[in-house]
């Protein structure tokens, strides 16, 4: 039988990227807030896909509980859904603030809350969260992303050690820049020559949930260099 794994913000970018890399070998769940690029995705790819937007607590639990009824577990859950934004501080809006921090930081959380009690239940489960090199170090400019970011890198530490008793594994993906539409989507434009290729990120990811055992605490991917240590 093949494992679950539920992927947030799995219809575009990275994300998208991650489904095709993985869908063969695991009962994929698409979860994205964007239906036309949803309904576009599990077409395309024959993968199951739930509406659902990780700020909003009623359509997590209502996801949730369509997973588990349908297939009886949660093996895995890439929390990959996030949004970008720039600028200096002052500059930006309150309202903008808040969206960055609650996709990329709250979803987060939301998400592995929601599925840690059916996890737990199977005594076993993975949960990569995609942080980014931002989120451990500084450049200016990027203060609210890097603090939604740097939130993500503490918040897997904490939870590693927490769910470490119940057989369930907590890393964290901090990517550099990657070639997909994160910037773009943010009204921003980014020189891509020495960008990641996502689809090389997305291998990885599908390798490491592909172990029976994850060894890796994190991992970083710087884009100039293109190394992996």
């Amino acid at each position: 039988m093949k494992k679950v794994a539920v992927i947030t913000g799995g219809s575009q970018g990275l994300g998208r990227y991650i489904v095709e890399k993985m869908k063969n070998n695991f009962e994929v769940v698409v979860l994205s807030n964007d239906r036309p690029s949803l309904e576009e995705t599990m077409a395309e790819l024959g993968v199951t896909g739930f509406f659902c937007d990780v700020t909003d607590l009623s359509q997590i639990e209502t996801a949730i509980k369509f997973i588990v009824d349908r297939f009886g577990a949660i093996d895995i859950l890439i929390n990959n859904a996030g949004i970008w934004i720039g600028g200096e501080l002052e500059n930006t809006g309150y309202n903008d603030i808040a969206k960055v921090l609650m996709v990329n930081t709250v979803g987060t959380i939301y998400m592995t809350k929601a599925v840690i009690p059916q996890m737990k239940k199977q005594k076993s489960g993975k949960i990569i969260n995609i942080g980014s090199t931002n989120g451990i170090e500084t450049k200016k400019e990027r203060s609210v992303y890097a603090a939604s970011k740097w939130a993500v890198m503490g918040f897997s530490g904490v939870m590693r050690e927490e769910l470490q008793k119940d057989r369930i594994a907590v890393m964290c993906l901090n990517p550099g820049l990657m070639s997909t539409n994160l910037h773009k989507n943010a009204g921003a434009e980014r020189d891509y020559t020495q960008a990641m290729k996502p689809e090389k990120v997305a291998e990885i990811i599908s390798y490491i949930c592909s172990q029976d055992e994850i060894v890796f605490e994190n991992i970083v991917f710087r884009s100039l260099e293109g190394e992996l240590f």
